[in-house]
């Protein structure tokens, strides 16, 4: 049985554990921001409309109403994974969208980044709350 980690005091700040979820943010909402850059050069290699290239944003988006979900799962699994595992995926599939042959591969890239948003935003604030002690906000 691995050796598990004494829970963080109630009343103390933890600067580093909170630190560190500010980082993943951080990291993880500058690689979901590059889909606004990016979109002309999609647009003009993959041929896409208008309103294909605008609608497919609702990817990034849609997923969020999975929160309650994913941090249900979080709860229950542990929530630093999530914490870890989002961000790295956000940045592995964000990077890979000029690898995207058509609007099926683009629609299925930013429905996996939009899963690992919401993912990551889940038990985010849980966390920081956690290691914030009374010093929350």
């Amino acid at each position: 049985m691995p050796a598990s980690r004494p829970e963080p005091s109630r009343e103390r700040f933890h600067a580093g554990p909170v630190l560190g979820v500010a980082a993943a943010h951080l990291v993880h909402d500058t690689f979901t921001a590059f889909y606004a850059p990016l979109l002309p050069l999609l647009i003009e290699k993959l041929g896409l409309s208008l309103t294909a290239a605008g609608s497919l944003a609702l990817l990034l988006r849609l997923p969020s109403l999975l929160q309650p979900l994913l941090g249900h799962l979080a709860d229950r699994r542990s929530g630093r994974l999530f914490l870890v595992a989002a961000p790295a995926l956000t940045a592995a599939f964000m990077s890979s969208l000029g690898l995207a042959t058509g609007l099926p591969s683009l629609a299925l890239l930013l429905l996996v980044v939009g899963v690992s948003s919401a993912a990551f935003h889940a038990p985010a604030p849980a966390m920081v709350a956690r290691f914030s002690g009374g010093r929350v906000g």
